[in-house]
């Protein structure tokens, strides 16, 4: 669709105008002198264009008012040319823009269909722009729920708390979501996260793991059959062994030995009770409806005098400082585990001398348990992975024997179940510093 340029347009339209100007004046001068015919045709000439010029915006309104892109514009003469060209032009690249986005809606949804999640879009005010079929099948939802508020479709469920900051940071609803049952197979178990894509839209996303949670459950049954069936002969082994350390004098020749045996013993002990921990942790993620508002406080200075009067931690060098208003919201023996695991690492990791420093304070809101020491710090290369089952950096024959190697695992874990962050800030001989961050969710001020 094109409009066909005309070269000095505007100066074209000038004369005309310039031209009727002369011809009407000319003619009501003469009026005076030949009657009031020639003021009649003043008048007539300067209706003439009036009318000229009235069609021409008729016909252009016309035009404009069908918004049809096939459909020509009206010729024009003088001023309009430019404008008419220019608002050809603009629908031109509106129609290309539009185009373009019907083409881009499409691929969207095309993908999102093929994916195997229900996927809905919703805006700002959480009402449903967009949901897929997996969605109309997982929810009991369908096309005509779109432009309905999210709260109307899913009423009292649970899923709303992701949008809810007391239950969920962004991060977390992203990032872990929540377990559900699925409204349509109440015999099914879902997870549902929740998505920013942009400052105006946001993705709630759930996919089916009923099967993911049978085999987690089947590997936690394992896990306790194996751990079972694993202790009660090392029951008998340690109570033999227990016996016999208390003979070892009449057999001096096997003292040694049999020493070495209880120890490894009681760390075979130790490593099946940690890994029990570990794999209920990782089975339960999701905190349960009752959680118990702890008096860190308190907990903190039993568990900070219990560790600094241990048998390995007398020739250490402990501070602690504990904000006394702060409290916890979670899981008491959890959080213990946490607690502990920081000391004792501290103090198992490091010689005699070193200044171990316990913190717990408030930080933008948050809860921030922090542990510190002036030990021989840990390597880069080391640190992304000391959170790993069994990875233990120390080449220590007496620090590997006492480690289980799951501690940070365990303290990983808990964390995450609790929607805190363990981070980790180490170097060589400048020592190390565990850190985690509890939402402000979970605090409380006493």
């Amino acid at each position: 669709m094109k409009v066909t340029s005309q070269t000095n347009n505007l100066s074209k339209e000038k004369w005309i105008f310039i031209g009727l100007v002369i011809v009407c004046t000319a003619t009501f001068i003469s009026g005076f002198w030949f009657g009031g015919w020639f003021w009649l045709g003043a008048g007539t000439a300067l209706a003439v264009y009036l009318a000229w010029w009235l069609m021409r915006l008729i016909r252009l309104y016309r035009w404009f008012q069908k918004n049809d892109q096939q459909l020509e514009p009206p010729k024009m003469f003088g001023l309009l040319v430019t404008p008419v060209n220019r608002l050809v032009q603009e629908r031109q690249k509106a129609k290309a823009v539009q185009d373009n986005n019907k083409e881009l809606i499409q691929q969207f949804r095309t993908m999102v269909e093929a994916l195997p999640y229900a996927t809905i879009l919703v805006n700002k005010a959480l009402t449903i722009k967009y949901l897929n079929e997996h969605a109309e099948q997982m929810f009991d939802l369908s096309p005509s729920d779109v432009g309905k508020s999210l709260q109307q479709v899913f009423e009292d469920s649970k899923i709303m708390r992701l949008f809810d900051h007391n239950y969920f940071t962004p991060e977390k609803a992203a990032k872990d979501g929540l377990k559900a049952v699925q409204p349509t197979a109440p015999e099914r178990l879902i997870k549902v996260r929740v998505i920013e894509a942009n400052r105006h839209r946001t993705l709630l996303l759930a996919h089916d793991i009923s099967a993911m949670e049978a085999l987690q459950k089947s590997r936690k049954n394992f896990m306790a059959n194996a751990s079972h069936e694993l202790r009660t002969p090392l029951t008998v082994i340690t109570g033999y062994l227990e016996y016999l350390q208390n003979r070892s004098a009449e057999m001096p020749q096997l003292k040694q030995a049999i020493e070495q045996a209880y120890e490894q013993s009681q760390r075979m002990s130790q490593i099946i009770a940690d890994m029990l921990t570990l794999s209920r942790i990782e089975h339960d993620t999701v905190m349960s409806e009752e959680e118990d508002m702890i008096d860190m406080p308190q907990l903190l200075n039993r568990l900070f005098n219990d560790v600094k009067h241990g048998t390995d931690a007398r020739e250490h060098h402990f501070t602690a400082q504990i904000d006394s208003d702060l409290w916890l919201k979670g899981n008491q023996s959890e959080i213990t585990g946490v607690c502990l695991n920081l000391l004792h690492n501290a103090v198992l990791h490091t010689p005699p001398g070193t200044e171990v420093q316990l913190l717990w304070f408030r930080q933008d809101g948050q809860a921030c348990l922090q542990v510190k020491d002036n030990g021989p710090g840990i390597a880069a290369k080391h640190i992304p992975h000391v959170t790993e089952r069994f990875y233990r950096v120390t080449h220590s024959v007496k620090q590997k024997q006492d480690s289980t190697g799951l501690g940070l695992a365990i303290v990983k874990h808990i964390g995450l179940k609790h929607g805190a962050e363990l981070s980790i800030d180490s170097q060589l001989n400048k020592g190390s510093c565990f850190r985690m961050l509890f939402p402000h969710n979970r605090t409380q001020l006493k």
